[in-house]
């Protein structure tokens, strides 16, 4: 028929049509293969098992996974999970990445700030903003009171500024709470004051030394 030539306007519109409908079924049937859908996996419970056990498991499960976390606790066995997010038990979609937090082998480490000579209350919050948990003051004598005149472990170990060091460490830091006497007058005058209280009970030719003058 004249209708349905090769060149004819019927012809074409009928090819674009049959093209359209194709189209949109290789479209449905391909986004429903892209989202696997009705297709869900269930997370496994992954906590306490260690990288090589993970790695197993999410494999069988078709899932994949990516570490974005790694913290220490003494609690945990290292270098096992700790946290899985999507949280375990969650239906998801077979090939979904799952982020999961790993139980280190070190505790985090901060550099000690510089503190000589500083306050006390100003390096405490220092510390411990730093990330450092475990820090005591101790008064001592010496310097400005109230000022920071050293920092030292439970053992008594100096820790010096700079030191790179494990922040679950007990530090104890150092805090003047009086005024040294950096010449020793203080201990000469009470030696004068107590030989002064002394010599009324002596004869009145016994004499006082005032070397520390």
């Amino acid at each position: 028929m004249a209708l349905f030539k090769k060149d004819s306007l019927l012809t074409n519109i009928l090819l674009m049509v049959a093209a359209s409908v194709v189209l949109v079924f290789i479209l449905i049937f391909g986004l429903d293969l892209y989202t696997r859908h009705g297709k869900t996996v269930t997370v496994p419970d992954l906590r306490g098992k260690t990288v090589a056990e993970m790695k197993r498991i999410l494999d069988e499960a078709g899932l994949d996974y990516e570490i974005n976390d790694s913290t220490f606790s003494r609690t945990a066995i290292p270098g096992t999970v700790r946290e899985v997010f999507p949280e375990p038990g969650s239906q998801v979609k077979a090939g979904r990445i799952l982020f999961i937090a790993i139980n280190g082998y070190h505790q985090r480490k901060q550099t000690v700030p510089n503190y000589k000579d500083q306050s006390a209350r100003q390096i405490l919050a220092l510390l411990k903003g730093l990330g450092f948990e475990s820090v005591e003051q101790k008064v001592v004598p010496g310097g400005y009171v109230g000022s920071v005149v050293g920092l030292q472990t439970l053992d008594g170990n100096a820790v010096l500024a700079g030191t790179q060091i494990p922040i679950d460490t007990k530090l104890i830091l150092l805090v003047a709470g009086q005024v040294i006497d950096t010449l020793g007058l203080d201990r000469y005058i009470e030696d004068y004051s107590t030989s002064q209280g002394d010599s009324t009970s002596k004869d009145e030719g016994s004499t006082v030394s005032n070397d520390w003058w």
